[in-house]
């Protein structure tokens, strides 16, 4: 699942990559998006718990990135 959440993040914009980070950071009650960046999403180690969520919060970002585009 890491794969598909790396593929998924790598279709945001910038903006949405730093929303999504800090969605990570508070929904995960985690100390610092740049640890959530470097190691959940470069290094691939997404605690198996928090794997789906990761997916839907991302998706949902997608979703949201491709109606700000088509406004």
């Amino acid at each position: 699942m890491t794969d598909n959440i790396r593929r998924l993040f790598k279709q945001m914009n910038h903006n949405t990559k730093e929303e999504a980070l800090l969605c990570l950071k508070k929904e995960f009650n985690l100390q610092s998006r740049k640890l959530v960046k470097n190691e959940w999403i470069i290094g691939g180690r997404i605690p198996e718990a928090y794997q789906g969520r990761t997916v839907e919060l991302f998706q949902n970002l997608l979703r949201k990135q491709q109606a700000m585009k088509a406004t």
